[in-house]
């Protein structure tokens, strides 16, 4: 019987039996795990549908004001519907891969499905760093700063800029008007999940530790789904001073340990996917041309930008890996 040490697949003793062998290769074939993306998901998603040109068009209407009127007479103070139009381009990204038909006999189970799983993984990748690299975009609102510590109430601030329209500082703003829009519904917030470690401890009670478990403390467990109960078993915490907090470990932190999140609402930014028949769901595979080997492709086509810039917030804050 072959005997068989520890080690990385280099440096282990590997057995000449052939059967051995290839149970070590399918032993060691596990997948790369990675989070699933969530930015798609949360922003404006519309089809570009084929025979519709090669760029995405939103026009966005302006609003009108009701004013005075006096009894008797007509209303001749014609007001004018505005315009604004965002134009998002897709554009394609793909990824191939290539085995022989050989190495591909030597497994017991189907590589190229596993192929087919893992190409797909990286284009949901791809799309969610594609669109969190909007964040920095938005530069009508910002919060945060180098080496800030994300809180909750930062949280309750975004909330509060973007839910309160086109509110400067030392501006008045008469009730009603067209320059205090605001977006209508849930507002989100995606960030590292370093970042959000300060968040976490507010509801689990700093540090977790066995004091802070104890149960008088504050980071006791709570009832079944509090803040409490949920953080300490999967980290999130849903809803967190109105704002629908995500976690993302997708987004890029520079090499000071800061990191570029986002507040904001649906409507702040578009995802636009063209499909075609160059660019599909699924792997395209075909034959090599003198069919000794497989070649699976994978295309995706399509578009991102921001929608409105007062629908989001550029939030700069600390993602130091946490010690505690």
């Amino acid at each position: 019987m072959a005997t068989m040490t520890t080690g990385t697949f280099s440096e282990a003793t590997r057995p000449t039996v052939p059967g051995n062998l290839l149970k070590l290769t399918i032993a060691k074939a596990r997948e790369t795990t990675q989070e699933q993306g969530t930015l798609r998901s949360l922003v404006f998603n519309d089809t570009l549908m084929q025979g519709m040109g090669t760029t995405w068009n939103s026009p966005k209407l302006g609003a009108l004001t009701m004013q005075a009127a006096t009894e008797g007479e007509d209303v001749t103070n014609f007001q004018q519907i505005t315009t604004s139009n965002v134009v998002v381009t897709p554009g394609e990204v793909a990824l191939a891969v290539k085995f022989s038909k050989k190495s591909l006999a030597q497994w017991s189970e189907n590589m190229a499905i596993r192929a087919g799983r893992i190409m797909r993984d990286s284009r949901d990748r791809k799309i969610d760093a594609d669109i969190g690299g909007l964040a920095a975009s938005f530069t009508t609102y910002t919060l945060g700063a180098a080496g800030t510590v994300l809180t909750t109430g930062h949280l309750a601030a975004g909330k509060s800029r973007l839910k309160s329209g086109n509110n400067t500082t030392g501006s008045a703003i008469t009730a009603g008007t067209v320059s205090n829009q605001a977006p209508s519904g849930p507002i989100w917030g995606c960030f590292r999940w370093e970042s959000l470690t300060a968040v976490m401890r507010t509801f689990i009670g700093s540090s977790i530790t066995a004091t802070s478990l104890g149960t008088t403390s504050p980071g006791a467990p709570g009832d079944p789904g509090s803040y409490q109960t949920r953080a300490l078993e999967d980290l999130y915490v849903g809803r967190v001073a109105g704002v629908d907090l995500y976690g993302n470990s997708n987004l890029a932190k520079d090499a000071s340990d800061d990191t570029v999140g986002i507040i904001g609402h649906r409507d702040g930014i578009a995802y636009i996917p063209f499909p075609h028949d160059g660019a599909d769901e699924a792997p395209f595979v075909r034959d090599s041309d003198d069919g000794r080997s497989l070649q699976m492709t994978l295309v995706s086509d399509y578009g991102f930008g921001i929608l409105d810039q007062n629908y989001g917030i550029a939030c700069t804050f600390d993602a130091t890996a946490p010690t505690s």
